[in-house]
């Protein structure tokens, strides 16, 4: 699969889980200023996506930057299925993921630049067990398909703080239409591995 590359998507190593927390963690602080290396919440969002990012396989960890906006963690990789998905399968994702829990607010169903349905659900993540705790973060994810094969791209932007939510997730929305599942397996612009 291939992915342009996108002003404000910043891919990190992901050559072990403690490189890639701290090329994350480095990143922000970059983004932030040095003030950031004081906020907790900095280093345990990087851990936490380069051990998620790992153990599930993920081609893709970067930092996902606006002029607007406090800097998002993004991970992407592609599932494969042991089927091919057919052309219900977007509509399936939408329905399953609108009934996944209280934390999801919103799903919708697009297409990308060359056609793929992508399926988009948008969580804000809080500090308890009511939807009405104060928020903690949000978190976008999309899932582009590719409907006569097997292969799905997930992308999870994550914001801890969530300032220029909005623009984050444009320039997601920019990477995420850029998918291309027709490129040769050993074609160097690969740029997200497969996780079965």
């Amino acid at each position: 699969m291939k992915l342009a590359a996108i002003p404000g998507v910043t891919p990190v190593s992901v050559q072990s889980v403690d490189a890639t927390e701290r090329a994350l963690t480095d990143a922000i602080i970059g983004v932030r200023g040095p003030e950031a290396e004081h906020d907790p919440g900095v280093a345990l969002a990087a851990r936490d996506a380069a051990e998620l990012a790992h153990a599930n396989g993920a081609g893709l960890v970067a930092v996902v930057t606006h002029a607007v906006a406090d800097p998002a963690i993004l991970v992407g990789m592609v599932v494969t299925a042991d089927a091919p998905l057919g052309p219900d399968a977007a509509a399936e994702l939408r329905h399953y993921l609108a009934d996944a829990g209280p934390d999801i607010r919103e799903v919708t169903e697009s297409r990308t630049e060359r056609g793929y349905p992508v399926v988009i659900a948008e969580r804000i993540l809080v500090d308890g067990p009511s939807r009405d705790a104060p928020a903690a973060g949000c978190q976008l994810q999309a899932v582009v398909i590719d409907p006569p094969g097997k292969r799905m791209a997930v992308f999870t932007l994550h914001s801890t703080t969530g300032r220029g939510w909005l623009e984050l997730a444009g320039v997601l929305g920019q990477l995420v239409s850029s998918v291309d599942f027709e490129v040769a397996p050993n074609d160097p612009r690969v740029r997200v591995s497969s996780k079965t």
